[in-house]
């Protein structure tokens, strides 16, 4: 990464403390504001964003608990709509009249809901790898909000604790990525994640620790029921819309969105759908050349360098 295209590190203030995010691009312009996947951070779009930058300014956040941003009080869990606020937040921070959203993973659900809640606030989704969130059957979800119940309690219980952090080495720490990622960041990419969401040990200098907030595993989703994905998805009107799926991963079953694809392109009339072949879920990271050839296409025609507003100020 050039010196002109590495990004301004900026924190949006938040009532529980701050928001941590990388600004690329002008400083001046309404950027589009990226999301990023569960257990990710603003450096998943560390590769890709330098590409579009210049088309179109990115602020990459880091969502509550994750990467550098502040993380939720003792005694609070982490909800998929506790993310949706913040993307109010700070839509109002900046006092925009509309956002621009590019989403991979969870952060293209968020941008999905974000935009059914507020249609009128979104001009532009980019979602990358997802389309909205997974639906599993009442017994599974009992079963899982049990689960997680108990987990969240006992997660508390050990954070009270004064108890030593695991303590990995660097190369540890990258097998653990790659492998907690399913394989789907490859080997030579985990530093652009590892750099927001570790530490280096005060105790052992060749040592590192994970300082995002260990909660966010037990994260609340919201398990949309196929009949309410229909009714978010009828809300979506006339915005730019460009979905771009890894052939490789599950996120994006086709066949079982028919009928949201269906909505989404007749209510969408630039709505764009492509399929990157042979490329795994954190395709934008492993292939960012390939996503930006879509994204800056996608720019030039709806969404480039007009947008100007004073108050997108950094």
């Amino acid at each position: 990464m050039t010196e002109k295209s590495r990004p301004f590190e900026l924190q949006i203030p938040m009532p529980w403390g701050h928001i941590a995010g990388c600004w690329y691009g002008d400083p001046l312009a309404r950027p589009l504001l990226a999301l990023h996947g569960w257990q990710d951070n603003a450096g998943s779009f560390a590769r890709l964003a330098p590409l579009i930058a210049a088309q179109r300014p990115i602020l990459a956040i880091d969502l509550p608990g994750h990467g550098r941003s502040s993380h939720f009080p003792a005694g609070m869990s982490y909800h998929f709509n506790d993310f949706l606020r913040v993307v109010h937040r700070i839509v109002r921070h900046y006092k925009w009249r509309s956002v621009s959203l590019l989403g991979h993973s969870l952060g293209a659900a968020l941008s999905f809901y974000y935009a059914a809640l507020f249609p009128n606030n979104v001009d532009m989704i980019i979602a990358i790898d997802t389309l909205t969130t997974l639906y599993f059957p009442p017994h599974i979800q009992i079963d899982m909000m049990t689960v997680m119940t108990e987990k969240s309690l006992n997660e508390e219980d050990r954070l009270r604790e004064p108890a030593p952090l695991p303590l990995y080495s660097y190369e540890e720490l990258t097998d653990l990525l790659y492998r907690g990622s399913e394989q789907s960041v490859e080997l030579e990419h985990c530093q652009c994640l590892l750099e927001r969401s570790v530490r280096l040990s005060e105790v052992q200098s060749d040592m590192y620790y994970f300082s995002r907030d260990t909660r966010v595993k037990l994260m609340e989703m919201v398990f949309t029921p196929p009949e309410l994905v229909l009714a978010l998805a009828e809300r979506l009107r006339n915005i730019h819309y460009l979905v771009i799926k890894a052939e490789l991963s599950y996120h994006i079953e086709v066949k079982d969105l028919s009928a949201v694809f269906r909505i989404l392109r007749a209510n969408n009339p630039t709505f764009e759908f492509h399929v990157m072949k042979g490329e795994k879920h954190h395709v934008h990271l492993n292939s960012p050349d390939k996503v930006a050839a879509y994204v800056v296409n996608f720019l030039r025609m709806y969404g480039g360098r007009r947008h100007k507003p004073a108050e997108a100020k950094l």
